[in-house]
Order: C-alpha cells, then sequence, then structure tokens
C-alpha cells in the first residue's frame, strides 16, 4: 500500500488541476529564512485526484512535500489507513500529537541519501506527506507539518 500511495503521489503528470498548488508550502512561509523552491509538479493519481508536489532547500533542511486531495475526508483517511498498516509492519506505530490525530507516524528515510524523517497526516479532504531531512529532522518534522496543515487547510 505504501508503494502504491507513492506511485499515487508521483504519478504527477504535466497536465491537470493547479489549484492545489497553492496548497502547498513555498519559500514566502518560512519568513527571516533563506529558503528556495528547487521544484514543484502537479498533475493527478491515476484515480484522477489532483496530486501536487514541492520540494524546498534551504542551509538547515531540505523538504519534500506531496499533497493528494480527495473527494472526500473518508477517502483521505481510508488512504491514511492502508499507509499506517504498511508502517506498523515496519515497527512504526503513530502516536496521537495534538492538532495531528490522524497521523501515520514517523518514518526514517532518506531523502537525496541523507538521513530524513516521514510523516503523512489528514487535513480535510487532503493527504499531506512530508519528508525533512537536516539538522534535528525528527523534532522539525512536526513543525514543518504545522505549517503544512495550516496551509493545506484553507
Amino acid at each position: 500500500m505504501l508503494l502504491a500511495l507513492f506511485a499515487v503521489l508521483l504519478a504527477a503528470c504535466s497536465s491537470g488541476s493547479t489549484a492545489p498548488r497553492d496548497l502547498l508550502l513555498g519559500p514566502e512561509d518560512f519568513p527571516g529564512q533563506e529558503v528556495t523552491e528547487t521544484s514543484r509538479e502537479n498533475g493527478e493519481t491515476s484515480q484522477f485526484e489532483p496530486a501536487v508536489q514541492v520540494e524546498l532547500n534551504s542551509p538547515d533542511f531540505t523538504m519534500l512535500e506531496s499533497l493528494v486531495l480527495f473527494d472526500s475526508n473518508h477517502l483521505a483517511l481510508t488512504i491514511l489507513g492502508g499507509i499506517k498498516q504498511d508502517q506498523i509492519a515496519q515497527g512504526v506505530t503513530a502516536q496521537p500529537v495534538e492538532g495531528f490525530e490522524d497521523n501515520s507516524g514517523v518514518l526514517v528515510e532518506q531523502l537525496h541519501g541523507q538521513p530524513a524523517s516521514t510523516l503523512f497526516f489528514v487535513e480535510g479532504r487532503a493527504l499531506v506527506r512530508i519528508t525533512l531531512s537536516g539538522s534535528a529532522q525528527a523534532e522539525r518534522v512536526w513543525e514543518i507539518a504545522r505549517l503544512a496543515r495550516e496551509k493545506s487547510g484553507t
């Protein structure tokens, strides 16, 4: 299921709805910090849900944010449930965090060959994935997720 979601998130094509792009974080969401956008893609999943992705870089971190906008909150939660089952098999158990009752737990991964923390959560109809590398990424992933939640919830 996790591999299927990655395929869904990465299946962005050059055409499709652009409205969800505005739900992604950008350099303007990090005032006073030197943050640059290195890539931004938009498209849709194999089921035609809008899917977008952005990569941001700073001297302190690299962040990859992916967002799929589903028809309903229920569908987004169902997909998150499948991700949680896959992560439980890898030894990652989701713990409720204030504001993130529906989260996957933090998975340790790699981003561009660097240790990274990945977190999935649902905000409204959006399933959001944050992958963060850099100093203190395990602690900062929640800070970045809060910014993403605020922006994707609008």
